[in-house]
């Protein structure tokens, strides 16, 4: 995964700019976060990695609320009544033609926790019947809105301390603060004890300046007593397999800003040159991002063609290979 501070050292790198010259900087910062817009509206933001879900309480008496701030555009949406395992679950009809709407609320449903409808408009989302009491969890999923990248890596201090399958982060030195929730913190991997695992973990909670929490249990080895190196940095939602594509983009728009044509090599790594007009079809990262962004659940494997056998060699055809492909 690429933070804003490693998004402007690949693109610096690529366009011959000093990461000291902060007028330059500054410009490619405008191309990265003008870039990873972008990706994420191709084919209008009809991406998997952009779908989040989100729960808001209802409100008794209450018909229409506000869409959550962080999506774009609602997908879809179910009500919750109760909260142990006999919570029933409602799934209200999507409604997006007022006039449709219109004959619904003349139908005049009332109030009752079982939603029939509810009616998507701009920011905001109704339902009917009105819901009759509160604090039953609507939850929401929707499409995510992309906001600008503005916060350089954070890498003060040293981890002291997280358990394995523990999301608990203790760390020495450290001053992190509240607005560090939702950025991701990676703890390095390295050969010594009481080392990281080098993946990325989205932090959930703030406790103190030296108490953070995370969305995911750690998976390395526990640390104990130690004084790990570490970084948090602010993220794209752009899948770590495709976030070069809009350093590939900003590096394109300052070369032909620079009338140069070196812009061509990146646009075609970028997209095959397709937003530039060089092609009709979509090529280099972004086909392979679309590819297999398009997919919604792992395929069977298929072995070589060629393979033969009635059991592990099978020809991927037969009929009896499971998904795993093996009978």
């Amino acid at each position: 995964m690429r933070s804003l501070t490693q998004f402007q050292i690949d693109t610096a790198r690529f366009c011959n700019v000093s990461t000291t010259d902060t007028q330059a900087i500054s410009i490619l910062d405008t191309y990265i976060n003008d870039s990873i817009k972008t990706v994420c509206n191709i084919q209008g933001g009809k991406l998997r990695f952009l779908e989040d879900t989100v729960d808001i309480n209802t409100v008794a008496d209450k018909q229409c609320y506000q869409t959550p701030n962080k999506f774009r555009k609602i997908i879809d949406m179910y009500v919750t009544i109760g909260a142990d395992a006999n919570s029933t679950i409602y799934m209200p009809g999507m409604v997006f033609d007022p006039t449709k709407w219109k004959r619904i609320l003349a139908a005049k449903l009332g109030t009752s926790d079982q939603p029939f409808f509810t009616y998507v408009e701009s920011q905001k989302f109704c339902i009917q019947p009105i819901p009759a009491s509160s604090t039953n969890v609507i939850t929401i999923r929707g499409r995510k809105r992309v906001i600008d990248l503005t916060m350089s890596d954070y890498t003060a201090g040293t981890i002291e301390s997280i358990a394995n399958d523990g999301t608990t982060v203790t760390g020495s030195g450290t001053t992190w603060t509240a607005d560090m929730v939702g950025r991701y913190i990676r703890i390095d991997k390295t050969q010594a004890a009481n080392g990281g695992d080098g993946y990325w973990y989205e932090i959930a909670g703030y406790t103190s300046a030296t108490v953070i929490t995370l969305l995911k249990p750690y998976e390395g080895t526990a640390i104990a007593v130690g004084s790990a190196v570490y970084t948090i940095g602010e993220m794209s939602p752009i899948p770590e397999a495709y976030d070069i594509a809009p350093v590939y983009r900003a590096a394109a728009l300052y070369w032909e800003n620079q009338t140069d044509e070196r812009a061509k090599k990146y646009w075609l790594m970028y997209d095959g040159g397709n937003e530039a007009g060089y092609s009709k079809e979509y090529g280099g990262i972004i086909s392979q991002m679309l590819a297999n962004e398009g997919e919604t659940e792992e395929g069977s494997y298929l072995p070589p063609f060629g393979s033969t056998g009635t059991t592990m060699n099978a020809p991927y055809w037969y009929p009896f290979q499971d998904s795993s492909g093996f009978n």
